[in-house]
This record gives C-alpha cells, structure tokens and sequence, in this order.
C-alpha cells in the first residue's frame, strides 16, 4: 500500500512536470481507487458483527459445536472475509481452522465448526481474527477478538453401580438394612407401645384414634458424606507411568464424586494438586450436594496437574480433614499407601471417619499393607484398572 501511495506521488510530480493530460487522469482514477477502497474496507469491518455460540463444558470424548454468526450492518459488501480461529491441539477436529467467506450488503453469514474434546483440561479458544481486503488489492484490514473463550473438559467418569461406601453418620437418606440408625424424617408406619419407649416416639393422633398406644416407626437410614481425598503429590508417583496413574487417579475421583452426588449425598474434594489456572495448590472443596457442586469439583478435576509437593501425605492431610463432620467417609485417591500414611489414618479412623483408600498405581506389597490396615479400620482397595474399580 505504501508503494502504491508513492508511486501515485511520483506520477503526479512527472504529470506536473511534463504537463501530459493522461497522467493526470491515471492518478486521479489510481489515487480515487485507493482512497475509496480504504474508506469501504474500513468502514466494512467496523459495521460488521460477530457472535460465537457454543458450549463451555463437556466430557473427554465428546464434541462441541460452534457457530460463528457474522452480521454485515453496511450497505457496502466484502467481497472476502478470511476467518481465523485458535485453537489448542486437545481440541482440534481438523488441521486449519481458518475460512474464506462472502459477506454481502447488509448480509448475514452463518459457519459451523466442531472442537473435540481429546483430553481433559481447561483451554483457550480464540482470540477470533478477521481479515479482509478489496477486489484491487489496494487497502486490506484486520480485527482481532480481545480475548479468548475458555472451554472446560471434563474427566472420563466410570459409572458406578455398585460402589458400597460405608458410613457411621446416623442420619440421611440411603435406605440402610442395618437398624441401629433410624430417621426421623422417614416415617414408616406404627406398632403396640412396649415398655422402654420414649414418650417422644408415641403417636399421639393414631393412639387416640385406635384407643391404645402406638408408637412411630422409622425408616433406617445412613448419611454418606464423603470428602474425597486427591494424591496429586509428584514423588509419590512411580517414575514409569507418573502421568498415566496420575490421570486415572483423577478418573477415579470423579467417578466417586458423581455417584455419591447421584445418591443425593454430599461430597466434598481435597487435593494437593497444583490448579492450572490459579497456579496455586487446589482449594478444598467442602462437602455439599447437587449437581451445581458436582460440576465445580468437575471443573476443579479438569484443571488440577500433578505437583511437586514437599510435604508427604500423612504430614500435609491431618490439617485438612481436621474439621470434618463425625462420621464422613473419607475416600483416599493415592498411588501408593505405606505404613506411615496407615497410621495416620487409623487416627481418623478412631476420630469418627469411615477411610477408603484406592491404590490407583501398581504397589509390591499392597497385600501386606491390606492386611494391617484391616486391623487398624481401614479398608483399601486397588483400582489401577476400570474392572478393579468396579468390583470395589
């Protein structure tokens, strides 16, 4: 463009010189072209609209759809647009996102694109780019988005059926078969007062209609708050396979924390991982219930990156589960569990937690380390493969 400019410049100056009629009309028409072409470029682009819809969640596996809408408020067309749009490796369905299109006067233009989502994690999409240019060749133009969207992948969630958490909490909604624990809020019915009946439990209204004592039954049932506890700490993964364990570990997590929030039971999430986008250690997640809080402890699982973290884990989680409730289950998410980690769970254990430990990386003596922690009150599991994690 520059050139362009100074060589109409140079043409004038040889017009003015050698007084020669179509020079002049050369630069007039050139020089009108240029001008005009910048005007309508620019003007073009700025009257243009540009809306991106898709969705900012979704599961390893899936695919999201996008549509760009571009709206043109000018009366004048562009006679090409190329749309460019970043996007991070872990999300592209093909090699170049960029496209050449025809906006038209007062125009509307609709593209559709798909991202897939290949593994979890929490990426930018964009900042959209638009470039465009007249027919001649003389002005081009561009817009850039000043920020990008930000997409949010899940982790792989392993359905489970059949998962057996204990509890010691008296209270809640699971229908139990153990009839030590009874809710009063889940009335079932009425039977003959016995002697040793609390005068709490008669049922006033049913005794008066039967003429004699009945006292309220109750439907047995056990709370299941669950604090799941994350093993993200580099040293303690093996050399061999560091991320792959780690990675299932999360798998692991997020499978537990969505079928206790299927349950309707609270759950919560601790985890010495580092979250990508705080750049900071992940902030305890405290336990409630909902599909809201599921995905918060989703989205945290999606960002959350193995860390080199100096404290083991039989230093760094006392302090964190010191305020839990009497009788949560505390599930353990580790790759492996040695005698000192044991111990200081057995401390929990005798503190009122029910403890769950899932070894989710390959350990020798695991047997032996099973066989003391049923001693002590706690039950471990190995989970390194999705069979292991369904038969818990």
């Amino acid at each position: 463009m520059h050139n362009l400019f100074w060589s109409v410049l140079i043409l004038f100056l040889i017009a003015t010189l050698l007084r020669l009629d179509w020079i002049y009309y050369l630069v007039y028409v050139v020089g009108g072209v240029w001008v005009f072409s910048h005007w309508w470029i620019r003007r073009s682009l700025n009257r243009l609209s540009i809306r991106r819809q898709m969705l900012h969640h979704a599961f390893v596996g899936e695919k999201i759809p996008v549509k760009l809408t571009i709206d043109n408020r000018s009366w004048l067309p562009l006679p090409w647009l190329m749309v460019e749009e970043r996007v991070p490796l872990d999300l592209k369905e093909i090699l170049n996102y960029r496209w050449v299109l025809a906006v038209g006067a007062r125009g509307h233009v609709e593209h559709e694109y798909l991202l897939a989502c290949k593994r979890r994690g929490y990426y930018p999409v964009g900042p959209l780019s638009l470039n465009t240019g007249d027919l001649f060749g003389f002005a081009e133009a561009s817009w850039q988005e000043q920020a990008p969207v930000y997409v949010t992948v899940y982790p792989q969630v392993v359905p489970l059926h059949q998962l057996g958490l204990p509890s010691r909490s008296p209270f809640g909604a699971l229908p139990s078969r153990q009839r030590l624990f009874e809710d009063p809020n889940r009335l079932a019915g009425v039977r003959d007062y016995m002697s040793g009946d609390s005068l709490r439990r008669i049922h006033w209204k049913a005794s008066a209609h039967e003429d004699t004592l009945l006292v309220k039954k109750f439907l047995p049932a056990i709370a299941l708050n669950v604090a799941i506890v994350l093993d993200l700490n580099r040293h303690a993964y093996p050399l061999n396979g560091a991320i792959g364990s780690s990675e299932w570990a999360i798998v692991v997590a997020a499978s537990i924390a969505s079928y206790v929030t299927d349950q309707r039971q609270p759950v919560g999430l601790i985890s010495n991982g580092l979250d990508s986008l705080t750049g900071q250690v992940a902030v305890p997640i405290p336990t409630r219930n909902g599909q809201g809080h599921l995905r918060t402890i989703l989205s945290t699982l999606a960002r959350i990156q193995m860390h080199e973290f100096e404290p083991r884990l039989e230093e760094w989680l006392p302090r964190q589960i010191a305020d839990l409730e009497w009788g949560t289950t505390l599930v353990v998410v580790t790759p492996r569990l040695d005698e000192a980690g044991l111990w200081m769970l057995h401390h929990a254990y005798r503190r009122g937690s029910n403890v769950v430990v899932l070894v989710c990386a390959p350990q020798p003596n695991l047997n032996q380390i099973r066989a003391q922690a049923e001693q002590l009150g706690v039950t471990v599991h190995r989970t390194i493969w999705e069979k292991d994690l369904a038969q818990v």
